[in-house]
């Protein structure tokens, strides 16, 4: 009986081990996201023309406008990203936000900066 008790016990162990790392390994599939936005004193359209600019200076590919998103894919640091510019007016003033992601968190980064510093230009 104690052995049978033993072997149920080491079962119900690893039952509950395997389920807490499920959600580990789910996650180390799932791309990195990184979001940068704010707002600069340029149209909505200066914003989607330096964006457009910005994707392939980048040495990526614009993938598809629609509205106020312009979006971007290719390999960085040998990883495939994608990034996603929106550029909302808001009176003078426009709102952008660009999204880089990967399942490389550098390369998703990277992405993001370069499209942001050259989409965004100076602060205004």
């Amino acid at each position: 009986m104690i052995r049978r008790i033993t072997r149920v016990g080491l079962l119900t162990s690893l039952c509950f081990t395997i389920i807490a790392l499920a959600p580990e390994a789910i996650a180390q599939n799932a791309p990195a996201i990184h979001v940068g936005s704010d707002t600069r004193a340029k149209s909505a359209e200066k914003c989607m023309e330096d964006a457009r600019f910005a994707i392939t200076e980048t040495s990526l590919q614009v993938s598809f406008t629609s509205g106020p998103h312009i979006a971007g894919a290719g390999i960085l640091e040998g990883a495939g990203v994608a990034v996603l510019v929106t550029c909302l007016s808001q009176g003078s003033r426009t709102f952008i936000e660009v999204v880089g992601t990967s399942l490389n968190s550098s390369a998703a980064e990277q992405a993001r900066n370069r499209v942001r510093t050259i989409t965004m230009g100076p602060p205004s």
